[in-house]
């Protein structure tokens, strides 16, 4: 388990690293020059030597593996910089805004889990059944329907017709009814199916058939035995989710007003301020490897074969050839 978390943590680094050299890389790439647009911005009319003058101060006048070396040293002692537009911290930025999509997050997947682990439930015990199809038929079409397209449906109705909610949100839990609805209704579409599968495997497994056998109550069986067995798959789910959330809500942010990480960027990448989006995107992915980390962690304490597996690499093709040889005696 030991060598399983230095291992993790070190392609954790290795991929911070990367992204990070990418992230750079393709702001360098990007047309523009942002002390002009900054000059331009203030309304300062400048000439060539102006325009030196400002590329200095900003750090841009060296070669690509210059400015990136330099960029990535003040990361490691943990200055982030300033913000070219504004001049405040790009830490303060990124920690005012990151919990804000956090929270949405964290509330969109609670939401998620209410909507879908009941109806999986539900058309897993009901499957081939008319009311399964109707669901599994309507769920297809859900999914059919863009994000932001929901979002602007939910608007229609609930803020413009019934005025229950404000158009624009903000970072309180009012304003995060809309943004979670819509998409934990998006989610729950991949999540039901995906569960509902998991689950109809579980109910017609040897061992919950054999505990049926056995007179033991339905309900005592799908906590301690259905439930139990698909937590591990659930969790992988809930992690890839959270990762997607984390770094893929900007036009629900946008939408709905929310001041999350996502939001912010639509803002700056129009702005051209290099060194928030470089900041935000560092801080996405570090939030999404975490997430993965303390997921997988969580699989791995939850399923003894994994565990197992982890503790000792030679041990798992031996489980898999017994049992091999035990479904081949069986026979």
């Amino acid at each position: 388990m030991i060598k399983f978390i230095i291992k993790t943590i070190l392609q954790f680094v290795l991929i911070l690293l990367c992204v990070s050299f990418i992230s750079f890389l393709l702001v360098y790439l990007a047309p523009g020059d942002p002390a002009e647009s900054i000059l331009n911005a203030q309304g300062i009319p400048f000439t060539k030597e102006l325009l030196e003058i400002k590329r200095a101060e900003m750090g841009l006048n060296g070669s690509f593996m210059e400015q990136y070396l330099a960029w990535l040293g003040r990361i490691v002692h943990g200055d982030f910089g300033v913000t070219y537009n504004s001049g405040a911290s790009v830490w303060e930025q990124l920690v005012f805004y990151f919990p804000n999509t956090v929270y949405l997050a964290f509330y969109t997947l609670l939401a998620t889990l209410g909507i879908s682990l009941p109806t999986a439930l539900y058309t897993s015990y009901h499957a081939g059944k008319p009311v399964d199809r109707f669901l599994m038929g309507g769920l297809a079409f859900l999914n059919a329907i863009p994000s932001f397209v929901m979002g602007i449906i939910l608007i229609l109705i609930f803020s413009v017709q019934l005025h229950w909610f404000p158009i624009q949100a903000t970072a309180n839990e009012l304003g995060l009814v809309l943004p979670v609805i819509t998409l934990a209704m998006i989610m729950s579409t991949r999540y039901i199916p995906q569960l509902r599968t998991a689950l109809i495997e579980v109910l017609h497994s040897p061992e919950v058939e054999g505990a049926r056998g056995r007179g033991i109550r339905e309900g005592h069986i799908l906590l301690h035995d259905v439930i139990y067995n698909v937590l591990p798959f659930l969790l992988t789910l809930v992690s890839l989710s959270l990762g997607s959330l984390l770094g893929g809500v900007a036009i629900i942010e946008h939408l709905f007003s929310w001041p999350g990480i996502g939001k912010m960027l639509i803002g700056v990448v129009a702005k051209r301020d290099y060194p928030l989006i470089q900041g935000a995107v560092l801080f996405i992915t570090a939030g999404v490897l975490t997430v993965n980390l303390v997921f997988q962690l969580l699989t791995i304490w939850l399923n003894p074969r994994v565990r197992l597996a982890q503790e000792n690499p030679k041990l798992l093709p031996r489980t898999k050839k017994l049992k091999a040889s035990k479904e081949g005696s069986y026979g």
